[in-house]
């Protein structure tokens, strides 16, 4: 009922996280004991891991085969502790201070932050119904001189919209012609059980490719793997790096993830994090039934197109006295005065399906399109 929680605690439907199955502690657990026993676990805390032990970058590969149908050489990937220590490294190297990024005109908010501190300045390009469009990407590239596109092809935040195969390919022909780079963020690429390829396999070329653990294990593992064109382009940015190691991943995260995708633990969690993702979709579908909504059965979050009765800021406001916390959608917009009229709903971030469900039909008369 709406306001029924109106005086206990809010149900947060902000952030992307996933909805982790309740046995992953139990095997953190064992994979803890299993690493406390191994003969190096007494200087295991003594030493960075810089780009990444040898072990780390042949897991980040064979974890990245999932979506490349191969290992991609592991002298082309940098191990990070996060996807956003991934695009920072990407901005420096491929972009720099004073430049123009590309990006949709709905994006990431973390992206245009970290630009922000590197003094990049980010150009919002259209899109339609398959995602960036390249005549506008091609337009910016004239009028811009942009050294970089920023893109979410497979799930994209906030909008959910996966590109075909034809539009990845299309953009990687413009970024060709024109000497851009595609930075490319795939952290949800791996929850739809079947999505087009990379960017990046389809034009390793011209593309910057970050997948992060994030959102289909857990972003407390906090490591991610940055794909470059070539070795040559990995160890250049790794070079300008290496004594910063604010980006390093923590050895124990390493040791985790390693194990984790060695002993099949990783693929679980991944299928049962896409499972229950799925099952809230279904539950969101019956609870918003007279809303308009853009989403996808694997996705996180959900576009929810605002009724007109509302504004971004009086939704916000409305959904919190109902006892859920979401966030403006135009936190999301490029352009500051064009916003959406729409709002993210993450379906992912509760704790249980109950409280999602509470939390869904408290929204439900708010998001009903003809009260």
């Amino acid at each position: 009922m709406p306001g029924s929680r109106r005086h206990g605690k809010p149900i947060s439907l902000i952030r992307t996280t996933p909805p982790t199955p309740e046995w992953m502690g139990a095997a953190l657990s064992r994979t803890l004991l299993e690493i406390s026993e191994r003969g190096d676990v007494a200087t295991l805390l003594r030493y960075h891991r810089f780009r990444g032990a040898d072990s780390d970058r042949q897991a980040g590969a064979a974890w990245l085969a999932k979506r490349f149908g191969a290992a991609p050489s592991i002298d082309r990937i940098i191990v990070t502790n996060g996807t956003q220590s991934a695009l920072l490294i990407t901005l420096v190297n491929v972009v720099g201070s004073g430049n123009v990024l590309l990006t949709e005109s709905l994006s990431y908010y973390g992206l245009r932050q970290i630009a922000s501190f590197l003094n990049i300045s980010v150009k919002g390009i259209a899109m339609d119904d398959d995602g960036a469009a390249p005549e506008a990407f091609e337009d910016a590239c004239r009028k811009l001189s942009p050294k970089a596109l920023f893109l979410t092809p497979t799930l994209h935040n906030p909008t959910t919209i996966t590109m075909s195969h034809e539009r990845r390919l299309a953009l990687a022909d413009v970024a060709r012609r024109y000497g851009v780079v595609i930075i490319e963020d795939d952290v949800y690429g791996l929850l739809p059980p079947e999505a087009p390829p990379p960017i990046s396999a389809l034009a390793p070329d011209v593309t910057w490719y970050a997948a992060g653990l994030a959102k289909c294990l857990g972003p407390g593992l906090k490591i991610a793997y940055l794909l470059m064109p070539s070795a040559q382009a990995a160890t250049s940015a790794f070079d300008r790096f290496q004594t910063t190691s604010t980006w390093h991943v923590t050895p124990l995260s390493a040791l985790v993830a390693q194990s984790w995708i060695a002993d099949g633990t990783a693929e679980k969690v991944l299928l049962a994090v896409r499972n229950e993702a799925v099952a809230r979709q279904e539950m969101a579908a019956r609870l918003f039934i007279h809303a308009t909504y853009l989403t996808k059965p694997e996705a996180l979050h959900m576009w929810l197109a605002l009724p007109r009765r509302w504004t971004q800021q009086s939704f916000v406001v409305a959904a919190a006295e109902a006892g859920v916390l979401v966030r403006s959608g135009s936190m999301f917009a490029v352009d500051e005065d064009s916003p959406p009229e729409a709002i993210r709903i993450v379906v992912g971030s509760p704790e249980t399906r109950d409280s999602l469900g509470e939390a869904l039909a408290a929204l439900g008369p708010l998001v009903h399109e003809n009260i």
